[in-house]
Formats: C-alpha cells, sequence, structure tokens
C-alpha cells in the first residue's frame, strides 16, 4: 500500500515494554479507535471486518485480497498499512471521523504484530 511510512514505527521502539500485552497495550487502543466499526457490534460493522477476534482479523480475507492482521508481518498487515498511510482515502480510521492514532499507539501495534498479534479473552477468563 503507498503512502505508508511504516519504518519509522518499528525503529525505535525504546520506550515500549518488552512484550506487548493484547488485553493491556493493545485492546484499549483498538476499542477507542477501531471498534466502533470493526468490533463486535454486528450492527455497525464495515467491510466485514472484525479486529475484536483473531479470526476476524487474521482469517477473514478483505476486498484487497490481503488480511487485516498478518502476525509477524506489518508489511502484508492491511490493517497497519492503513493506519500508517498518508493517503486519505485509505487511512483507518477514516479523517472525517476525527480519530487519530498517536505515534506512540501505532509503535504499540506494530511491535504487536512483529511478537506474533496474539489475542488474549477478556482477563476474567484467564486462569490466575
Amino acid at each position: 500500500m503507498s503512502g505508508c511510512s511504516s519504518n519509522n514505527y518499528t525503529e525505535d521502539q525504546s520506550g515500549l515494554p518488552e512484550v506487548i500485552d493484547f488485553n493491556y497495550h493493545v485492546k484499549p487502543i483498538l476499542s477507542d479507535k477501531c471498534f466502533a466499526c470493526h468490533g463486535p457490534d454486528k450492527n455497525a460493522l464495515k467491510a466485514d471486518l472484525h479486529l475484536d477476534t483473531p479470526e476476524g482479523a487474521m482469517e477473514h480475507t478483505l476486498n484487497s485480497g490481503a488480511h487485516a492482521i498478518v502476525p509477524g508481518n506489518i508489511n502484508k498487515s492491511e490493517a497497519f498499512q492503513r493506519i500508517t498511510s498518508a493517503v486519505p482515502e485509505l487511512q483507518m480510521p477514516p479523517p472525517e471521523f476525527g480519530l487519530t492514532l498517536t505515534d506512540q499507539e501505532i509503535a504499540i501495534i506494530a511491535k504487536w504484530i512483529d511478537q506474533g498479534a496474539g489475542y488474549k479473552p477478556h482477563w476474567v477468563f484467564i486462569k490466575l
């Protein structure tokens, strides 16, 4: 996807945690910036894309033929390419929504994808 500068977000990760945790680091970003259109509400779902489930994010084939998240590969992850795109028609969230991801949030998502994009169930379902 053109207009992307994903290397800016993967080169300097000095301020990031060593291991990115889905529930603690990633899910809050997705909840705030992505789930309105790509979350659990089937009535609001856009592009038939669920970012709230690993199956929806990694297995669903988008109209482009790509997958939203490709574990270990931000360059093949269309969701990452769109959040870093400089092309307004491709940007996510769309510019008219008035939401943007900070450089820190983008770096967290980049590192999470690089680390395998592991999803976790809600904390209440995780054994202590």
